[in-house]
């Protein structure tokens, strides 16, 4: 996809416009906002709500099945910084976690832990989503080259 240029200053990244409809939302009981470690991974279960139009793409997930879960993180007041450029000892924002990104798209990985498929929800664990984040996608969390299988019973 091109965009045109014609009149922005030549600096500037291309302005497109993009339409994305949320496929669901995250449920999640309310946590008291405390500082937490890096690499943070919740135990608690999260329910997704997976909007009727969309329930049948659930079909083929399973228990215990990893998935990228991609979601609209509302994008914060500051715009990320650029640390890393030439040669700063810290990271630029592509090379860390930080929640300050330049698009507003998280990529979050859970494992699935319960399924209602007639109502549409998906319990996960390992999902770090506020209460309300709009969901935009959901895939199997695994190489291109695997197969998905069932596991053995």
């Amino acid at each position: 996809m091109t965009a045109s240029r014609l009149g922005q200053d030549p600096d500037s990244p291309p302005i497109v416009a993009f339409t994305i409809r949320p496929i669901g939302l995250v449920h999640n009981i309310p946590k008291k906002h405390v500082r937490v470690p890096k690499y943070f991974v919740p135990k608690r279960p999260t329910t997704l709500e997976i909007f009727h139009p969309y329930q049948p793409g659930l079909d083929g997930l399973y228990l215990g099945l990893d998935l990228w879960i991609v979601t609209y993180h509302a994008p914060s007041a500051h715009p990320p910084a650029d640390h890393g450029r030439y040669g700063g000892e810290v990271p630029g924002v592509f090379g860390t976690t930080s929640i300050e990104r330049p698009n507003p798209i998280d990529f979050l990985r859970a494992r699935v832990v319960e399924l209602d498929l007639e109502k549409g929800l998906l319990k996960v664990v390992g999902l770090d989503a506020e209460d309300g984040t709009p969901i935009l996608d959901i895939r199997p969390a695994s190489s291109p080259h695997q197969r998905l299988a069932l596991p053995h019973e």
